[in-house]
């Protein structure tokens, strides 16, 4: 009769092999090592769910060998289209609700998280201030504007005045995501160095066919970390676009009678851009186109020798007109007067503009 094999035996093998299960088990779970998500930032919102943290506003976001070649392009979205996209900030996933905005006037499109930030509509610039600013006083916002200079000569403005209270650093090393390369002036540190101040400034400088734009994100500085990283996934939404304020008359244009702005320079007395209801008169301040009045349209009308006549009314009750130049289609020729009959007494030179763009 066979002997039965002592019962702690058979217990022993049990526990043996169930171990060596456990072993098995456990090396196939870790023996491949999880591949780390990039720090990238997308080309497009729609695609940043692929994405991981957003760098700070010096810092780079994308290498040129990685700028897509439509990078350009315009959007392909609609003008008030929303929808939802998810960014990185501190380290945590957070789910944000975009609106598109094509601005024809200003020359730009641009996503903006809706739910953190209010438009504000101007002739002469689109404002996105912090819901919890006031708006009278914001602190925390994103200013854009249309210049009618190059990129180098808006920087070149730009700077200089923020070297009156800052030292700044200039970076050309990277390209924004839809707008392809720009410059960007950051103002982070008191001038005479050593400290932050309490206002930072960062500013965009985007090159356009008919100048460029200049988009600058003020924050406070205690609350800089967050506010930046907004305003950089919402710059990398933005691509400049052909202005098309006016069908007729396209671009800048300037009065021929020149004069001295706050700082010594020549200027001239005006820079004038028109839209389909408007005549918007401005000065460039750092660049930057800045509305001084404005001036409704009565009637546009195309003349005979395939020009244009803009006739307007003054806000203190003034008719005149503009109209092309038989001589020169980049001439606006004054006459203070709607009657044509009376043109040739009502003439007005100084007040007569050229395109410059």
């Amino acid at each position: 009769m066979a002997r039965r094999k002592p019962f702690f035996v058979i217990i022993a093998a049990l526990v043996l092999v169930v171990l060596l299960v456990v072993i098995v088990i456990s090396r196939g779970r870790n023996g491949a090592t999880p591949k780390p998500v990039d720090t990238v930032l997308t080309a497009d919102p729609v695609s940043a769910t692929e994405s991981a943290e957003a760098p700070d506003a010096s810092t780079e976001p994308v290498s040129p060998s990685e700028q897509t070649e439509s990078a350009t392009a315009e959007s392909g979205r609609q003008d008030g289209e929303r929808f939802e996209d998810t960014i990185i900030l501190e380290g945590m996933e957070e789910t944000v609700h975009y609106e598109h905005i094509r601005n024809d006037a200003l020359g730009f499109e641009i996503d903006y998280d809706y739910e953190n930030f209010l438009r504000h509509s101007e002739p002469d610039r689109e404002i996105f201030v912090s819901c919890w600013d006031d708006p009278e006083k914001p602190e925390n916002y994103l200013e854009v504007r249309y210049s009618p200079v190059d990129a180098e000569t808006a920087a070149a403005a730009i700077g200089e005045t923020l070297l009156n209270d800052y030292e700044i650093s200039r970076d050309d090393s990277f390209p924004l995501e839809r707008a392809g390369s720009f410059i960007l002036i950051l103002a982070e540190e008191v001038k005479g160095g050593g400290f932050m101040p309490d206002q930072l400034q960062s500013v965009y400088i985007i090159p356009a066919s008919d100048g460029c734009r200049v988009a600058t994100a003020h924050c406070v500085a205690v609350e800089s970390e967050g506010f930046l990283r907004r305003f950089r996934y919402m710059m990398n939404t933005f691509s400049a676009i052909t202005c098309c304020e006016s069908i007729s008359l396209p671009g800048t244009w300037q009065t021929a009678s020149i004069g001295y702005s706050d700082d010594g320079t020549m200027q001239p007395d005006y820079y004038v851009r028109f839209t389909d209801s408007n005549i918007l008169y401005g000065h460039l301040t750092d660049g930057q186109f800045v509305l001084d009045h404005s001036d409704k349209i009565v009637s546009t009308e195309e003349t005979a020798a395939g020009g244009f006549k803009v006739q307007a009314e003054a806000s203190n009750g003034v008719h005149y007109t503009f109209q092309t130049s038989e001589s020169n289609d980049n001439v606006l020729e004054y006459f203070e007067t709607w009657r044509e009959e009376e043109y040739p007494e009502m003439y007005r030179g100084g007040a007569s503009l050229s395109k410059i763009n």
